[in-house]
């Protein structure tokens, strides 16, 4: 690297550092963005650039959660099957009271949140786990409860019967339509079944059937849509929570902030009003980025770093000051993460972005022992935070615009090991937004969680409760992927490169149903 030698001092060495440090102190992606574009100038962009808004929200529940805790069936006199909270508790190993039965999971009927039946369900009865009846709580500067909102009739259970809030059910990843027999002789099934790290990769991936894909269905979709975005310092993919592979694709890679916005270099401060140490370090610092290198590719870094200085402070300057009316509880770290979030949709215009996809995560969902205590203190926490999210979409407005889903490793076993449940593959997720038709349950929730048959597919069960997923990753990312804006087979499959194997784009239908 050929440039001119100013004096080595103190401050410059600290800049030097900082920019060695790279991502971690000033945002990663203006830096590696521009270093990839070197090589990445025919990377594929959609023929049309959307002018409307629309993003794509995921949280991922890390661990894999028992979701048949999440969703459970009651018992309806009146139908067909009047037993299926009977089955659902025998699934479970019965109900734990605290003395007797200890080990059991099975939640009790009287316990659960009585919701509508579902409208495509009408003859089946389910209820929530209590936790999704929880509001959020306001609290003063000092984080002290001042307003505690918790009901039966608030949060995620409101959000359903409001027809907002819709469940999937059954889902997990597959390489193809998987029934018993093809799972008894091994045929095509995704790698590292019940693995933790496979089974968050394939997720995040659509790509079951290798290790080695680096791009993940959130970050494929992105590149076709790379274009439509105006300013390039900000990546569409925006994660709260680090990188991942979600959101990684052969143009984009996520733009990571935290609870306080984009990360900057300490002390870098253009503003007139900052103070003497600051403007030194501001002068050091664009003085050595301002350098002129005959490198290209040292050039092209050192540009990249004041880029993303300047990006990242543009960033904060426009989110950070959003203020949104809609209480968030601020004691929750989800409801302060989906809050930033939400600012950073009311400043989407400001930021010039008309498609983003976000990334968010929740921990502690390993339950092989303690899971139902450990539940019944995060589902709060995601009833609480997506309840304000959805209502802070309404006061900007965009609720018909932002679609929110859940994600996760892979279910649990129905059956438990004395302390909690084990690692087993198809579960139940949620889907909220404006957009989406509420108040239902789409997929195949089994009749019978104590012997669990499908209709089409047979015995789901691969003993303890492991069931089958009778839908995919794949359509739903499908259904998603639409509404964003692909618009051809050609983008689809590029996405998800497993697709045609679960729907036919010709068909003319919605690959699953749940968005309007």
């Amino acid at each position: 690297m050929s440039k001119s030698q100013p004096e080595m001092n103190p401050n410059r060495r600290s800049i030097l550092k900082a920019v060695a440090g790279g991502c971690g102190m000033m945002t990663q992606t203006s830096v590696m963005a521009t270093l990839l574009n070197l090589q990445l100038t025919k990377a594929v962009v959609a023929d049309t650039s959307p002018t409307d808004y629309k993003a794509i929200v995921c949280l991922f529940l890390y661990g894999g959660n028992d979701s048949f805790n999440m969703l459970v069936p009651r018992n309806n006199p009146s139908s067909n099957n009047p037993t299926e909270y009977d089955n659902y508790a025998t699934s479970r190993g019965g109900f734990n009271d605290g003395t007797n039965n200890i080990g059991g999971l099975a939640l009790q009927q009287s316990s659960l949140l009585a919701i509508n039946n579902p409208l495509n369900m009408p003859n089946r009865s389910f209820g929530l786990h209590p936790g999704f009846g929880h509001n959020a709580r306001e609290r003063d500067a000092q984080n002290n409860l001042i307003t505690n909102n918790q009901g039966l009739n608030g949060g995620i259970a409101k959000l359903y019967n409001d027809g907002k809030l819709s469940f999937l059910a059954n889902v997990g990843s597959l390489i193809e339509p998987t029934t018993r027999t093809d799972y008894n002789n091994r045929i095509n099934l995704p790698l590292g079944l019940f693995s933790h790290s496979d089974l968050q990769q394939h997720w995040m991936t659509a790509a079951p059937h290798t290790r080695s894909q680096i791009t993940g269905w959130g970050g494929r979709m992105a590149s076709l849509f790379a274009s439509s975005n105006q300013n390039t310092q900000v990546s569409m993919n925006i994660s709260i929570d680090g990188t991942n592979i979600f959101q990684t694709g052969g143009a984009v890679i996520p733009y990571t902030i935290s609870e306080g916005g984009a990360t900057v270099v300490t002390g870098f401060n253009t503003s007139p009003s900052a103070g003497l140490q600051d403007k030194i370090f501001t002068k050091y610092a664009t003085s050595l980025l301002d350098q002129t290198y005959s490198d290209l590719l040292a050039k092209s870094f050192a540009q990249a770093h004041r880029g993303a200085i300047d990006a990242a402070i543009d960033f904060n300057t426009q989110v950070n000051g959003v203020v949104l009316n809609t209480p968030f509880d601020t004691g929750d770290s989800l409801s302060r993460r989906m809050k930033k979030i939400a600012q950073v949709i009311a400043a989407h215009t400001a930021l010039k972005q008309n498609r983003q996809v976000f990334f968010v995560a929740l921990n502690g969902f390993d339950n092989h022992t303690d899971l139902l205590p450990a539940h019944n203190s995060l589902l709060p926490q995601m009833s609480r935070a997506l309840s304000s999210f959805y209502n802070a979409m309404v006061e900007l407005g965009c609720e018909n615009d932002v679609v929110t889903f859940t994600a996760s490793d892979f279910a649990r076993t129905l059956g438990t090991n004395g302390q909690g449940s084990d690692h087993a593959w198809g579960g139940n997720h949620i889907v909220m937004g404006g957009a989406v038709d509420g108040g239902k349950i789409f997929g195949d929730f089994p009749l019978s969680l104590s012997a669990p048959v499908d209709p089409v597919n047979g015995n789901l069960d691969l003993g303890r409760g492991r069931l089958i997923p009778t839908m995919s990753v794949d359509v739903i990312a499908a259904e998603l992927a639409m509404w964003f804006g692909v618009s051809n087979a050609t983008d689809l499959s590029m996405i998800l490169p497993n697709i045609n194997r679960f729907y036919s784009y010709s068909g003319g239908q919605a690959p699953v149903g749940f968005l309007l």
